[in-house]
Formats: C-alpha cells, structure tokens, sequence
C-alpha cells in the first residue's frame, strides 16, 4: 500500500489585494502581486483498520468521519466539501484495506491572512488526483478550488489564494471575466534574496475578520461605489512594485508598501484595528519603510520591509510588543505531491 502525501504554500500579499474579489475583478479587472513562502499546510493519505473515511487534523485537533454515505459526525467543513466535491478521486475500499484516514496540519494558525484555508483545499486536490493516477489544468485546479470554498461553502474572498497555492512564486495576478494570467515576475534570484533579506513577519493575534465580516462590509462598501477609486489606486501599485522589483530598487519597494496601506486602509474601517495601528507606528519608529496586514485584514500576520542593518532592531521591538516573529523564505514552487510505501514510512516513523 502506498502512502499519499501532499503540501501546499501559503503566501504574503504584496499589492493590489481586494481587487481580486468580486465584483470588481470581473467588472474592472484585478491585479495582485504575491510571492509564496516556506509555510505549509500539508495532508496525507494513509489506510485505516476503521471503515469509511476519517479526516484528522493535528492543529485544530477535530476528526471527522464518514462511513458508507453517511453524513460527516464532525466539525471540518473544508475538507468535507474538498472530499464532497470529489467524490471520483475518492479511495475505494477493500476488503484488506477497509478505510482510509486522511490527516492534515497548517503551519499557520487559522486566520493568519497567509491563505491557509485555500492551500488545504489545493494540497487535497493535489493529492487526490495523485491517488487517482490523473492529471489536471493548473488553471483548472485554481478555479476548483475557488469553486469549493467561494461557492459550494460561501465562504467570502478572491481568488489569489487558490492561485498562488498551484502555481507559486512571484506572480502578478491578472483577473477578469475570463481565464485569469499568471505572469512570473522576476528572473533574477538576487532580487527575492535581497527583499526576503529585508522582510520580517509576525502574527500579532486572531483575526477578526470572521467577527466583522470584513470581507462582506469591503464588498458593500465597494458596491455603493465609496470605494472604487481606493480599489483602482491600490491595483496600479501592482505594476509600480514590479517595476522596482526588477529594478532591484527594494527600499523603495517597502515605502510603496507603506502608500499602499493608507490606501488600503479605506476599504473598511475594520481591517486596522487599534493594535493594528499601534504595531504599525511602532515598527516605523524602528525603521520599517512600510508594512501591511497579510491578508483582508483585522489582525493575523503582518509584514514589514526595513533596511537590513536595522532587522534585529525592529525584530526584537517587535518580540516585545507580543507579536510572534516569524522566519521564512521565498519558495518559487506551488503545490507538491509525492508517493511513498507504507513499509519505508513505518521504519522511518520507528528511526
């Protein structure tokens, strides 16, 4: 028997995040820049002695289970709707192998604003054709991964996530009515070195996002048209930033980041927080050039660009105002399956 496994990256928005949301992006076209790292959220398939299908995951600690078409006894919407969708990549049954436990961990907490829920859904999609012994389209894979979490759970969002997830690296993002473009950023590897080396990330607590239904109120406040001129500012800094990332212009890549947060700042009055805010001028007070919220916003991860010489500095202060600092690095690979046999996985587990 062979034992399954699949990872998928999450990622750190950069520019243009929001206008991949509808309705914007297919009646103005969105643009988001966005670069995967080495966080993962990570699944594998193994047998199980017990019938029917049982999901584990380590970091919420829930399991879920399903028997014979049953409905699911458990709390783990996600991947029930990945399995639900899918039901013709499913493992079947036998009499020697009776069911199958499917066990999955982020490296992320949930809400980190890192596009964790949309790398689960790829990595498990991923794996599932793996098992299935089938290819896919990676735009194919993308939208069936919007469609899970969008559409089939409603759950608020765009689509950069599930792009990011399957294809990796640094990419601009074009969205529209039609087939979304991928378009790689950067050929030289000095450029992603030199902006990881000036990057620090930190979780600064649980969003609350799902509290406020922020991504709801930005799609309102957009729908009215209060917002629409600060969605067409923060898609032109899209092209600004990928200008000065091939340029290797990355101090002023950090202050692009800090306009593009005052800006993004008027989608909502929710995505900064007060402690937000404070975290915020504090880093600038240790030499951040800018910064912003990782994701839609409320809390989660942050991110800050400050000079090299100065890292330490803002890494420490940081620390000290209870944010968990991060270490990270640019991966330029999206979504990974592998094989492995259920033997070499049992001796290794014993090493």
């Amino acid at each position: 028997m062979k034992i399954y496994k699949a990872r998928a990256p999450m990622r750190i928005g950069f520019f243009g995040g929001g206008t991949d949301v509808s309705p914007y992006a297919e009646e103005h076209g969105g643009k988001v820049l966005n670069c995967t790292i080495n966080l993962y959220v990570r699944c594998m398939l193994t047998p199980s002695p017990e019938p029917g299908l049982t999901i584990r995951s380590l970091d919420l600690q829930e399991v879920s289970r399903q028997v014979r078409g049953r409905e699911w006894d458990g709390r783990l919407p996600l991947p029930q709707a990945v399995l639900d969708a899918m039901p013709h990549l499913r493992p079947a049954a036998s009499p020697e192998r009776p069911g199958y436990r499917l066990t999955m961990f982020s490296d992320a907490p949930p809400g980190s604003g890192l596009g964790s829920s949309s790398a689960l859904v790829v990595s498990m999609l991923k794996l599932l054709y793996n098992v299935a012994g089938e290819s896919y389209d990676p735009h194919d894979l993308a939208e069936l991964a919007y469609r899970i979490e969008r559409v089939d759970l409603g759950i608020p969002g765009g689509r950069q996530d599930q792009y990011a997830a399957v294809f990796g690296g640094m990419c601009v993002y074009h969205f529209g009515a039609g087939r979304v473009i991928v378009e790689p950023v950067i050929t030289d590897p000095a450029a992603l070195l030199e902006l990881e080396s000036c990057l620090i990330i930190g979780y600064i607590g649980d969003r609350q996002l799902l509290r406020r239904h922020l991504m709801a109120d930005q799609v309102q406040r957009l729908v009215k048209g209060d917002t629409l001129r600060y969605h067409d500012e923060t898609k032109a800094y899209v092209d600004q930033a990928t200008r000065l990332l091939r340029e290797l212009r990355i101090a002023d890549f950090g202050r692009l980041l800090h306009d593009a947060w005052e800006v993004k700042k008027a989608f909502s009055p929710h995505i900064a927080p007060p402690i937000v805010e404070e975290v915020y001028a504090m880093a600038r007070q240790h030499g951040a050039w800018g910064g912003k919220i990782t994701g839609a916003g409320g809390g989660g991860f942050m991110v800050f660009a400050c000079p090299f010489d100065r890292r330490l500095e803002l890494e420490r202060a940081l620390t000290r105002a209870g944010m968990l600092v991060r270490p990270f690095s640019f991966v330029t690979h999206g979504v990974q399956s592998w094989v492995v046999d259920e033997r070499d996985h049992e001796q290794a587990a014993l090493r």
